[in-house]
């Protein structure tokens, strides 16, 4: 149908790592072709010399609102050449916002994919569309809705056990990953737990003494280490926890995503909120133990088998609400719950070692 290919999908982290399969299946089912991938700057380190992608066009939508009206202007025109550049004869967009439909658009692509108005955060976009994806029936999680962008092109969509997340080598992370986990006596093949407290919405945020009986809980099951880990603003927050141990634990360095992803994939469990960290573990196989508070654990739980998610459905889940009086959904999981769930998760595991 096509060669030449321009994915739309900005951000975050975890919505990138969620739309990895669609670059994956659409390059199994067009081999030769070009495939371009739009994204904002924070998730363009998982696109940079990723094997699924050809040309990675990063563009910064906040340039276009900061600075002079020169510099807007400057930053949206040096955007939209990267964008044309690409020469796509189709875009597809994968977040269903207007922003995102306005790139597909402007990018020159003759056909423009994206989802049904219904399935779209921003229902506009359709409007930028020239052809129209249909969810899966039922509920489902959001890597499957994104393949089904691949319906308007003929291409096959992959079985579950061969959806596939395509990172870049990531080899001098690992060997970063490795130096640091021998210094800090976490080598030496002892079970590791990784604990993420952060999370981008105040409401994904589980206790910090809960992550730090958990993290007790931990190392007395195992024996092993628990590292903490964080992201851009968290130190702070992985120290308190730290603070709730009564066990040793170690913080993690300062990490860009590639190397955050290199000491994740040295990690046994992880162990988390709904965050770009816990959707980068499970795409890269590693056991996730997740907590789940206003988002809907079938569309934005960790993907695949293997994993234990925490959930307590009340009448207001899935209510994605950013902010909450009492986060009550969040409260229901209590440190006994998740500490039964952990043992569980790594008694399956050393079964099947």
């Amino acid at each position: 149908m096509s060669d030449r290919f321009l994915i739309v999908r900005l951000g975050a982290v975890g919505d990138v790592i969620h739309a990895l399969p669609l670059a994956a299946a659409l390059r199994k089912g067009f081999p030769d072709a070009h495939i371009g991938w739009a994204v904002e700057p924070g998730a363009s380190p998982l696109l940079r010399d990723n094997p699924a992608i050809d040309a990675l066009c990063v563009v910064d939508t906040r340039a276009w609102r900061r600075g002079s009206p020169g510099a807007r202007i400057t930053a949206l025109r040096g955007d939209l050449r990267k964008l044309r550049e690409v020469r796509a004869d189709v875009a597809i967009d994968a977040q269903g916002l207007i922003k995102s439909g306005f790139l597909a658009r402007v990018s020159g692509a003759q056909v423009r994919i994206g989802f049904e108005h219904r399935s779209c955060r921003e229902g506009m976009n359709v409007l930028f569309m020239t052809d129209w994806a249909d969810p899966p029936p039922g509920p489902h999680h959001v890597v499957e809705k994104n393949l089904s962008l691949l319906g308007p092109l003929g291409a096959a969509l992959p079985a579950g056990g061969e959806v596939a997340f395509p990172l870049p080598d990531l080899s001098e992370e690992v060997e970063g990953a490795e130096s640091f986990l021998r210094r800090e006596g976490l080598a030496a093949g002892r079970p590791l737990l990784m604990m993420h407290p952060g999370a981008g919405w105040e409401t994904k945020r589980w206790d910090e003494g809960r992550y730090g009986a958990l993290g007790d809980a931990w190392v007395g099951m195992t024996g092993g280490g628990v590292l903490l880990s964080w992201g851009p603003g968290e130190e702070e927050l992985a120290r308190r926890v730290a603070g709730e141990m009564k066990s040793p634990v170690k913080v993690a360095p300062p990490t860009g995503i590639r190397e955050l992803a290199a000491l994740i994939g040295r990690c046994d469990i992880f162990a988390g909120g709904d965050s770009g960290p816990l959707h980068l573990a499970a795409a890269l196989g590693v056991s996730c133990l997740a907590v789940m508070g206003p988002t809907d654990p079938v569309r934005n739980g960790p993907w695949g088998r293997g994993h234990a998610v925490l959930h307590h459905r009340l009448a207001c889940s899935g209510c994605y609400g950013r902010t909450c009086p009492d986060i009550e959904c969040l409260e229901r999981i209590g440190a006994e719950e998740a500490v039964r769930a952990l043992d569980q998760l790594w008694a399956g595991r050393e079964n099947i070692r």
